[in-house]
């Protein structure tokens, strides 16, 4: 610890310890806490109580205060448990007897403190913090703490009923990890059977079997609430850094588990799910006995369909489980839309298989789907399950993909009215969904994560479907930018080089439909956000498509480029910044379009775009354009053979004194990304890179003078020591970056000599001042070389990476703060924010 922090320390607890001191603000005691935890961290606490002696003092003294603040007793409590971790302190407080005081008999401390919340939250939490080692639990046995926080589970403050249920977890945990059965957790194989009921025996702690009688008789209870307490509490078991403690618990609680699953499940079937998850991604796959998955599968088939949904997606995204429990899980999440497949089908689908039997759960399904809002909501979860599964590609091996193409695609034509009924259920289904935009988002979601698994005709009915809901006036703004999403991968999808023999035809013969006519259609829509998500979709198709010959010709013959053009004035600034990105992105294709026919009409396009971007840069009121064009510059920089030497030359200059001088401090970082592009592409020409400090010959040494020569021509870097002294932080983090990669070249020449700077190194305020009086000049290779080393920007970029309320956010400035706050007790409380 800094000896500031050491000298402030008495003073402050002194002010905390003041009954006639306005109480300090709760968020300085939380940060006071959080400081003295992360030095915990790195200082052992013994350590710290030898730096500051007075802390022991401070603790007994303030502890025992009759008058004190319910939210000083509170701290207390939870700085006394930070210390007492260090089991020699806990002795050490315990023969003070301040452990007794503050954490034996919670009534000792006053009915009055003890009714208040915050004071019984600061006794859960002194005592979490200070289970490190087995004298906490021998002295909360001692002193009955047990009972209590037992009966805190039940506490009017929700905050103190939940923090008390997982300290109760902790210490259930932590007492059967240091007993002497928990090396048996450490075995190779460990059934959860009651084959280990040895381990159950009177040979307990007592503090074990108090904790478990509780849960076994809670589970027992014939009141729900009771229940649901139990099950939560054991799924925070399993959720401890000790996952040993489910594994030594479970053959206890088996049998009341088996009878809950044998009776009504409401109001305990989602707590009884998230334990069997929890317990079955806590502990090894190998460690499970068969009768557990058993049971998992028998609560999976006992839960009403709601509820088994959810449990089915979380058994899905369990790495090892039983095949048979896994193919229960697929059948359980498709059944409502297998359902939906052989309502719709006038043949009997060939996964139907998948459908379950059970004539309850065809009228559970039935019953959902006839009313609107039970039948979206469940749509809308089955699809976003199958949406998360499909993320985990290791997990989807089980799935059936075709007939989850089919489903998704008829739910989605029923959305959109492209689905013909054919019975009265169908009919009633299409009321409920036509025009559902949850549904559609949801489907469409899911339907672009599945084409690696496509095959031709599934890429014919996605290509086909996507196309409906672009084409169609009335789909939504967010579901016709997912539409983009979803058919960009598809597109892409089948120019894959393993696709493309057999689908980049399929992919043709849709474009050179009417997609083209509809895209012209979409880009001047009355709605801003379609026009907008329209230009995004085009330059990442651009993109993604520039060495597709046929998509070249025909996107540069059909006149979107043109088009796309005029949106450069649109309204609307968010349009404007997706015009500019999609032409960045057309330029890709330019080369061959002019193998066309009408080749004058697209050139002029290509030569305008550059103007273009620069009055944009120049003019635009609106930042948003403005950073996409400068980006747009960039990326064409990085790709050098967008831009020709000529054009470099030429317009590098002005677009750094632009960009440089804007307002915006996003433009400003884009430009520097521009100016690092244009260094990297002239060190690339003449060979340079930051090895160049190996080099130790002539020829080295001129390549980077004329290296560092035209980096002044263009004004590199006067733009990059305008930019160190930003008063925007990203910018001159930027700035400073460049220096140093250029400063590393430069010192690598041989007539380069190690300058030092004599008097003080210049600031921002006296750079130019500075340069003025060393007559320095920015277009001087010599010069710049001196001032590289004259600045300590390795220093400088030290201080630019941390965080810009580094000070503000310390230990001593939260000490003075709260010293400042109690001298001037008039004006409130701290200002700790």
């Amino acid at each position: 610890m800094e000896s500031e922090y050491v000298e402030l320390l008495p003073r402050v607890f002194s002010v905390l310890g003041d009954a006639r001191q306005t109480v300090v603000d709760d968020t300085c005691l939380e940060k006071l806490l959080d400081c003295f935890r992360g030095i915990t961290e790195n200082e052992t606490e013994l350590y710290i109580l030898q730096r500051i002696p007075c802390l022991t003092n401070i603790i007994v003294n303030v502890s025992k205060q009759k008058d004190i603040h319910p939210n000083i007793l509170s701290f207390i409590m939870r700085l006394t448990g930070l210390f007492a971790a260090s089991e020699n302190y806990f002795i050490q407080l315990e023969d003070n007897g301040i452990m007794s005081h503050l954490f034996g008999n919670p009534r000792s401390l006053g009915t009055e403190a003890w009714e208040e919340a915050t004071v019984r939250c600061g006794w859960l939490l002194g005592i979490q913090n200070m289970l490190q080692h087995e004298a906490v639990i021998e002295f909360l046995y001692k002193y009955d703490c047990i009972d209590e926080i037992i009966r805190l589970q039940k506490d009017p403050s929700i905050f103190v009923a939940s923090t008390a249920s997982q300290l109760l977890a902790n210490i259930l945990s932590f007492s059967l990890q240091c007993s002497k059965h928990a090396a048996l957790g450490n075995s190779s194989k460990i059934q959860l059977s009651n084959k280990v009921t040895v381990l159950h025996s009177t040979n307990w702690p007592d503090c074990i079997c108090a904790i478990t009688g509780h849960i076994e008789d809670f589970l027992r209870s014939d009141i729900t609430s009771n229940v649901q307490q139990a099950l939560k509490l054991l799924s925070k078991v399993s959720g401890t850094r000790h996952p040993v403690a489910i594994i030594l618990l479970w053959p206890k609680i088996e049998e009341s588990i088996k009878l809950l699953l044998k009776g009504d499940l409401t109001g305990i079937g989602q707590p009884l799910a998230e334990l069997f998850l929890t317990v079955s991604r806590s502990v090894p796959s190998e460690v499970l006995e068969l009768k557990f998955w058993e049971l998992l599968g028998l609560l999976l088939r006992s839960m009403n369909q709601i509820e088994a949904l959810t449990l089915a997606s979380g058994i899905l995204k369990l790495k090892n489980c039983p095949q048979s429990l896994r193919m229960q899980a697929v059948t359980t999440l498709f059944q409502p839309l297998n359902y939906i497949i052989a309502v719709t089908s006038v043949q009997t689908p060939e996964d139907a298989a998948l459908l379950d039997v059970s004539s309850d759960c065809r009228v559970d399904i039935e019953n959902r789907l006839s009313r609107k809002s039970t039948c979206i909501n469940l749509l809308c979860q089955i699809l976003s399950y199958l949406w998360e599964l499909l993320q985990m590609s290791l997990q989807t091996t089980e799935l059936p993909f075709q007939a989850l193409m089919k489903s998704v695609v008829t739910v989605l034509q029923l959305c959109i009215g492209t689905a013909i009924p054919i019975t009265s259920t169908v009919v009633n289904i299409s009321r409920h969904l036509i025009g559902c935009i949850k549904v559609q988002r949801g489907g469409i979601d899911v339907l672009g994560a599945l084409p690696q698994w496509a095959g031709i005709e599934e890429v014919n009915s996605a290509l086909t479907l996507l196309h409906d809901y672009i084409s169609n006036p009335d789909t939504d703004c967010t579901v016709l930018k997912k539409s983009f999403e979803a058919l960009f991968r598809w597109m892409s999808h089948c120019i894959e080089p393993v696709n493309s023999h057999v689908l980049e035809p399929k992919l043709k013969e849709f474009l050179h439909g009417d997609f083209m006519s509809v895209m012209k259609k979409r880009l001047f829509d009355v709605h801003w956000e379609i026009r907008d998500s329209t230009l995004e979709f085009l330059g990442q198709v651009c993109f993604q498509f520039k060495g597709v010959e046929s998509f070249c010709q025909l996107f540069g013959s059909c006149g979107i480029p043109h088009l796309v053009l005029e949106l450069l004035s649109d309204p609307e600034s968010y349009v404007r910044a997706s015009a500019i990105t999609a032409l960045g992105k057309m330029n890709y294709l330019s080369p061959k379009w002019q193998m066309l026919p009408n080749e004058n009409s697209v050139t002029a396009v290509k030569a305008n775009i550059l103007s273009y971007l620069l009055d944009i840069l120049n003019q635009d009121t609106e930042g948003f354009p403005r950073r996409a064009a400068i980006e747009v510059l960039a990326d064409w920089l990085k790709n050098s053979h967008m831009l020709s030497s000529c054009e470099l030359e030429n317009f590098i200059p002005v677009i750094l004194k632009i960009g440089s001088n804007d307002l915006d401090w996003e433009v400003k970082v884009h430009t520097l990304e521009l100016a690092e592009a244009f260094i990297d592409h002239s060190a690339s020409n003449l060979s340079i890179s930051p090895c160049a400090v190996l080099m130790s010959n002539s020829t080295g040494s001129t390549q980077v003078n004329v290296f560092l020569q035209t980096l002044c021509e263009v004004g590199i870097f006067t733009t990059l020591f305008h930019a160190l002294w930003d008063c925007d932080r990203p910018v001159a983090q930027k700035a400073c970056e460049i220096l140093i990669k250029l400063k590393t070249i430069a010192s690598g020449a041989d007539n380069i000599e190690i300058l030092k700077s004599n008097g003080q190194k210049p600031s921002r305020e006296s750079f130019s001042n500075w340069l003025s009086y060393s007559n320095l000049n920015l277009q001087n290779v010599n010069d710049i070389m001196e001032i590289l080393i004259v600045l300590d920007l390795e220093i400088q970029h030290q201080q630019l990476v941390r965080s810009s309320d580094h000070i503000e956010s310390s230990l001593q400035s939260l000490l003075e703060d709260i010293l400042a706050a109690a001298e001037n007790s008039e004006d409130g409380g701290a200002d700790c924010y």
